[in-house]
């Protein structure tokens, strides 16, 4: 069907949702002369509260006639935490770059040392964490 005859069938007070084959939420607007569904499904929905919440962020799905939050799969989970973990690893790293730098001139004072081995003892336990078994909880970091 061509897209551009089809927007005229759309109700104006209604909201427009494109999602994809996983039911993913890729795009939401009650104009659906904005839109570019070509791939994607498209369904109007009631301009509700319930469905005013969804957006476009890929947090959101479109199943069973209803907008959810979305159902990530344990593969998902496992690349989110992966990811999160890096991201632990890389703040850590911000953190200590300075302390690490004075403690290899020798400039180190023994606040700033005892603060470096409290950030070095976290990234122990976050690089040791293991993400292959979910729900995960990483470490808190020192204060």
């Amino acid at each position: 069907k061509n897209w551009y005859e089809e927007v005229k069938n759309f109700q104006p007070d209604t909201i427009k949702i494109v999602y994809d084959e996983n039911n993913i939420i890729v795009a939401i607007t009650k104009d659906a002369s904005t839109l570019n569904p070509e791939g994607y499904s498209v369904v109007e929905i009631p301009d509700i509260t319930a469905n005013r919440r969804a957006d476009d962020s890929g947090k959101w799905m479109f199943k069973d006639g209803a907008v959810i939050k979305r159902v990530y799969t344990e593969e998902e989970l496992r690349l989110q935490t992966e990811n999160q973990k890096k991201i632990l690893l890389q703040q850590a790293r911000e953190k200590t770059q300075f302390w690490q730098t004075q403690l290899t001139l020798g400039i180190i004072t023994d606040s700033d040392r005892q603060q470096l081995m409290n950030w070095m003892r976290y990234v122990q336990q976050v690089e040791t964490t293991d993400t292959s078994v979910l729900p995960v909880t990483f470490p808190e970091p020192p204060e």
